[in-house]
């Protein structure tokens, strides 16, 4: 009988324990590095602009690469005053979660 209360009871407390890292822990850090050494190195009147959405289940790739621009570049035409931009990268990755992954490099309008 002490067997098997110590067998239960040692099964019990080892499916407690448990440690998950987050998700895209590299993938997030490598991103945020490459914002900020992009916003330090950008050259005056110009600017480069990441941005990385979540695909929804069954949507359109196309669609959304689309939407990811758009939505970087109003994102962009909040804080700044944009002349044009060109696209550098769409990336869409596949996982546990399918991402889409787009930067545009601006070129600012000159204040007089």
């Amino acid at each position: 009988m002490k067997i098997i209360i110590l067998i239960i009871g040692a099964c019990l407390t080892t499916a407690c324990v448990q440690l998950k890292a987050p998700e895209r822990i590299i993938s997030d850090t490598y991103r945020t590095g490459k914002e900020i050494y992009h916003d330090i190195s950008s050259s005056d009147g110009e600017k480069h602009f990441v941005h990385e959405i979540v695909v929804a289940k069954g949507a359109e790739v196309a669609l959304e690469k689309e939407r990811c621009i758009d939505e970087l570049v109003s994102k962009a035409r909040e804080k700044y005053t944009i002349d044009s931009y060109e696209v550098r990268k769409i990336v869409h990755t596949e996982g546990t979660t399918d991402t889409i992954y787009c930067e545009v490099k601006a070129t600012m309008l000159q204040e007089s």
